[in-house]
Order: structure tokens, then sequence, then C-alpha cells
């Protein structure tokens, strides 16, 4: 049990193989925040950037690199203004949450905006039953009879939305979200199994640059859940809210994550391997000027091909519905429709997975 950097007495293994002292450890973190934005040149001096927390000890430890690097009284200094938003999702986000949180900004000496999700669904989506109230527009009761990937998926969606309108009101370019290693490679997966798999590069890469003003970057993205943990017991920092564990989760996600979780146990550099992966997939088309889905602002693109994977499935839907001794298929009706109930608005202002989203919604739509 020796160190590896300062050859001193170890005090924790890092995927089964590298030992670290504290201290080693806890600069071997900051380097890699501090490297990840330096080696992508991304950041001007005196850049407004909005930290998106939630809470958990990813976010937590997001905020305390930062808060550390902009410290530092050396060339090595992160020289951005930082402001901090936290949103409030569920009931579960009480009073005590939000003032831990709250303390922890202070301690800071951050801006704090705090805002509640289901202010911004009254204006995400709207209702074909125009006698509801708005009361009905919550996250609980929209989405309550999806299934928990598609919750999951509309909820992140969501999320990025509020990033991107904070961002804009608070005058900020940049958003920094406390996604790490083990987090993007369970969503590189996860991305592909519902769908998404043409935005990797924006959903897994070290910044997110669909929007044409603000830039969504990934700070800890080469830093694993693993020595999240390490680093919250080193440094003794409570997160406002506690590891969840998701095991008995049902959701494509969450089996993912199991899955790639259980070969990292046996096989450390699982995670790793994945996420190189996604560095090697880049977007085929850099047209910005692409009409773009208006939920997750992908560029909708169906490479004008004469029959798509979406075509196709229509296609069988339609045929296998067809009753006995009618008429063939109408070939004019191989077009998809605004109103197809199995890809509503596809190609026209939703990708496919938002579209299969928009079709689980029932009553409930998405503002074009």
């Amino acid at each position: 049990m020796i160190c590896r950097k300062c050859n001193s007495p170890g005090t924790l293994i890092i995927r089964k193989e590298y030992c670290y002292c504290d201290e080693c450890f806890i600069f071997m973190i900051n380097h890699k925040f501090r490297a990840c934005l330096g080696k992508n040149k991304t950041l001007s001096a005196n850049e407004k950037i909005l930290i998106c927390l939630s809470g958990d000890a990813c976010s937590t430890v997001l905020l305390d690199l930062v808060y550390n690097a902009i410290s530092l009284n050396n060339h090595k200094k992160l020289r951005v203004v930082p402001y901090v938003l936290y949103i409030i999702e569920t009931v579960a986000d009480n009073e005590k949450i939000s003032n831990s949180i709250i303390e922890q900004c202070k301690s800071y000496g951050f801006p704090l905006t705090i805002t509640n999700i289901n202010e911004y669904n009254k204006n995400f989506f709207s209702n074909k039953e125009e006698t509801e109230s708005q009361n009905s527009y919550n996250s609980k009761s929209i989405l309550s009879n999806v299934t928990s990937s598609i919750h999951r998926d509309v909820m992140m969606k969501i999320k990025q939305n509020i990033f991107l309108k904070i961002s804009k009101e608070l005058d900020c370019n940049t958003v920094f979200t406390a996604e790490t290693t083990t987090s993007l490679a369970t969503k590189l997966l996860s991305n592909i199994v519902i769908g998404r798999g043409s935005q990797i590069e924006n959903d897994i890469g070290f910044a997110d640059k669909r929007d044409r003003d603000t830039r969504i970057l990934r700070p800890l993205r080469d830093i694993t859940n693993e020595e999240i943990e390490h680093y919250i017991q080193i440094k003794e920092i409570k997160p406002a809210k506690a590891m969840h564990n998701k095991l008995n989760e049902t959701s494509l996600q969450s089996v993912i994550k199991n899955f790639v979780m259980d070969l990292q146990e046996n096989y450390p550099a699982t995670i790793s391997t994945i996420c190189k992966t996604a560095d090697k997939i880049g977007s085929i088309t850099n047209n910005i000027n692409k009409k773009k889905c208006v939920v997750c602002q992908s560029n909708l693109d169906n490479n004008d091909l004469n029959l798509t994977a979406v075509d196709a499935t229509v296609f069988s839907r339609k045929v296998s519905l067809r009753q006995s001794g009618e008429s063939k298929y109408n070939e004019d009706s191989q077009n998809i429709e605004e109103n197809n109930l199995m890809f509503p608005f596809i190609y026209q202002s939703l990708c496919y997975c938002c579209s299969r989203n928009m079709s689980e919604l029932g009553n409930n739509k998405i503002k074009q």
C-alpha cells in the first residue's frame, strides 16, 4: 500500500490497481478537472458560467472543484464568474434539501437561482382538454402514464432546456453539468437503445453545442463515481441528497447502468473504454442551418432516403391492422403525416425518440 505519486503510505485504491494517499488523490482529482477544461480551451477570462446543481455527490464535488480552481493564486487559476442553478423536481426536494443547497452556495460565495420544474412544464406542454386547470401541469401528472424509461428521458430533456433558458436569463454562455465518466458510459448505451444514437456526439462528448448561443460542458467526464465517493469522504463534504440506489428500477437506463457497473466490478477498464468509444463517434452532417427538434435541439435529418426504418415500421403496422378483404395498401398513405399516432410530427418538429415519447404522453403534447 504505497502511494504511486509520493511513495508514502497509501490510504485508498482506485479500480483495484492504483494506490494513493489522501493528499495526492485530492491533487489528482483537481488536476483532472482543470486539465479537462484546459485541453479543450473553451473558456475565456472572466466568463460567466452556470453550474447546474442537483444536490447529489457529483454536483457537490463539481461545486467544490470550481471553488478550489478559482481560489488558486497561480497561472492555473480558473478565471470564471460562477452562478448556480438548482431545479426542484419532486415533493421529495423539500425545504431541508433546499436549505442545505443554499448553505453550500453561501459557504462558497456563489449566487444561487432556484426554480421549480413544474413552472417550466406549463410552458413546455399543452393539453387537448381545454377545461383542465393549470394545476394539472406538473411532472407527476403529465408523465404518470408513461414507462419509467420514457419518464427519465423526457425529464432529462426538460431539465436541459431549463439549463439553457436560465443561462440566457443570467447572460451565461457556458453551462457546467456534473456528469461523470460513469454516468456518460451508461448514457451512451442508453442513447443507442432508446433511439438517440445519432445524438451521441452532443449527449456524451465534453461539449454539447446544439444551442447556437450556449454550450453545455461536462468537466467531470474524466472522473468516475468511485473517485467522487472517495473525494466526498476525504474532504468530509455532505451532499444535500444521499446517493440513491436504483437497482430495483425497471427502466432501460437503470438496467443498462446495473449491467455496466457489474462489468466494471470485474473489468475495471469497462467504463473508460466505453467513453473512449464515444469520443470517436461524430456527426455525419455539420449544417447548423438544419431544422432542429423542438425538444432536444438535435438536427432533423432523415437523409432523404426513399424508405427509412420509420417508414417501414409504419407500413408494417398498417398492414398488420388491415382487415381481411380490404383493398390493397394505398401507396399514397406511405407518407408520414402529422397526426400519425405512432410517430407524431417526426422529422417536422421532433426527432425519432422525442416523437416516440410524445406518442406515449396521451392528451399532453409538446407545444410547437
